[in-house]
């Protein structure tokens, strides 16, 4: 009987304390060109371990009754996001997360300050998200088919396929294995109500030796250098090219006049859209290589992307989506070779994704 009481209390506690409270109803409004929609995401669980026989520390007497139990709260998820505009010309944003995997510090994930000066030209600086590949823009976090943390599907598989691709490495967290965010610039602009849109992003160049050579018996390692690495000496640089068919009747995504330059991975109905994508990256992220070790002395990467991505609603009740995309990084780590010699390698991945919501 004490084990279903806490077990139903626990649970009770659970569906209560860790759903998340999403609100974009909370505005703060001056005037119709003034104004700030400010949101919150905020996930406390409420944890109860029974007592269990089954487990005790080494050199405890074999039939001791060792209670373990566990009974409290844990902020699980903490993040608190402002956007806006001051006027017409001048848009904002900032997303900021808290949460106990990083001992409740509070990190600055993504914000920017944006320029509207014509559809065609739109200025962004800040901490942004890289315009590389459409996994750059999606708000998993926030997406009802992927789960919360957005760490289940894409990015662990991206962690294996991409390991070598690093600094470029981050995504939502630092342990993530693909960067989304960036401090630097962004240019973009949209034509004929969002047929073409493009992106030109410049921004800090970040060098690092980790992970950057794979070897016969110890597979990925540190790569020697005659110096430490050199951060921030020139620049990284990423261009995209987006098409939508809105002649065919879909609606162009938002991500350029979108100041967090984010796209939903649904719409929930609310458009259809159809969205055609490349990508172009460049950064030279090692230097001052062992060159008698390893024959080169500098790494400096190009990748390329082509994604596509489809939502659609079928008679007011049924959406039906996907997403797929393909990216291919040159140069990104050095690997030895049978005769003991090394070459410069590369690395590639590709995903897709398809949902049905009724």
């Amino acid at each position: 009987m004490n084990l279903r009481f806490w077990f139903v209390l626990g649970l009770i506690s659970f569906l209560f304390f860790s759903f998340p409270l999403n609100s974009r109803a909370f505005q703060v409004k001056i005037d119709e060109d003034t104004f700030a929609n400010i949101q919150a995401q905020i996930r406390v669980f409420y944890i109860n371990k029974d007592e269990d026989n089954r487990w005790k520390p080494a050199g405890y007497p074999a039939r001791a009754n060792f209670d373990y139990r566990t009974n409290y709260f844990e902020i699980y998820k903490y993040r608190f996001g402002i956007k806006g505009q001051l006027n017409n010309l001048i848009s904002f944003y900032t997303f900021i997360d808290a949460n106990e995997n990083n001992d409740y510090q509070a990190k600055l994930w993504e914000g920017d300050v944006q320029f509207n000066f014509r559809p065609e030209f739109i200025v962004k600086v800040g901490k942004i998200r890289v315009p590389f590949s459409r996994h750059n823009f999606v708000a998993r976090h926030n997406s009802p088919v992927m789960s919360s943390d957005g760490n289940y599907f894409l990015p662990n598989q991206f962690k294996e396929a991409l390991k070598a691709v690093n600094p470029y490495a981050g995504g939502m967290k630092s342990s993530q294995p693909f960067k989304r965010t960036d401090v630097g610039m962004v240019i973009a602009g949209s034509f004929k109500d969002g047929l073409f849109k493009y992106y030109v992003g410049i921004f800090n160049e970040d060098k690092s030796n980790s992970t950057k050579v794979w070897s016969l018996n110890g597979g990925f390692g540190d790569v020697a250098t005659v110096s430490p690495p050199e951060d921030k000496k020139s620049f990284e640089y990423d261009i995209r090219l987006e098409f939508t068919p809105t002649f065919w009747g879909f609606k162009s995504e938002k991500t350029v006049f979108n100041p967090s330059q984010r796209v939903n991975q649904t719409y929930l109905g609310k458009m259809d859209t159809m969205t055609f994508g490349i990508g172009y990256h460049r950064e030279k992220h090692l230097e001052h290589i062992d060159k008698s070790t390893y024959g080169i002395s500098s790494l400096t990467r190009e990748a390329y992307a082509v994604d596509f991505s489809f939502e659609k609603t079928f008679k007011q009740k049924y959406i039906i989506g996907a997403e797929a995309g393909y990216m291919y990084f040159d140069d990104t780590h050095l690997y030895e070779t049978a005769s003991g010699k090394y070459k410069k390698g590369d690395a590639y991945t590709w995903y897709g994704e398809a949902h049905i919501i009724y």
